[in-house]
């Protein structure tokens, strides 16, 4: 069980990101988190509210996205013909189940389906990471140990 502190720690692990979209369920608890990239930032809108011109203190502000902008949004999951593997959430990437262990792959190595290309670390809770795709692995492009983003590429792969 979550308690609030963790929760606490989730929303500013959340807040300190470039992520847009979190959620977690454990057991009963369901946790979602989102941000609104329409929305001003909150110093904005802090700042609005307090303003000696603001009758309203709970003003929100919103600013359309320019089409530029909703193009940088989108993430082509295709680049020059390989397929991006992306972390499905949050957390600290494992590319072996425990230290010392081999990884669960290397680069130039077939992987299908089902395959288990990492673990994304979350609150002490490993999450194995199938690949979805059926193909070669050409790059691992994070390291380690290294904490990831909802959506962040981790490895390429050459389909076939």
């Amino acid at each position: 069980m979550l308690t609030i502190d963790d929760i606490r720690e989730i929303i500013k692990m959340v807040d300190q990101s470039t992520i847009q979209q979190f959620q977690l369920e454990q057991g009963a608890t369901k946790i979602s988190i989102g941000k609104n990239a329409l929305v001003t930032p909150i110093q904005a809108i802090i700042d609005k509210a307090h303003s000696p011109n603001s009758n309203n203190k709970e003003a929100a502000v919103t600013t359309p996205m320019s089409d530029r902008q909703a193009e940088a949004v989108i993430v082509d999951d295709k680049q020059d013909g390989f397929h991006k593997i992306t972390a499905p959430m949050v957390g600290t990437f494992y590319a072996a189940p425990e230290p010392g262990a081999a990884a669960f792959v290397k680069i130039g190595e077939n992987i299908n389906l089902n395959t288990v290309v990492c673990v994304l670390e979350v609150m002490k809770l490993f999450n194995e990471v199938e690949a979805q795709v059926t193909g070669e692995i050409v790059e691992i492009l994070v390291k380690d140990g290294e904490f990831v983003e909802y959506g962040q590429p981790l490895f390429l792969v050459k389909i076939g």
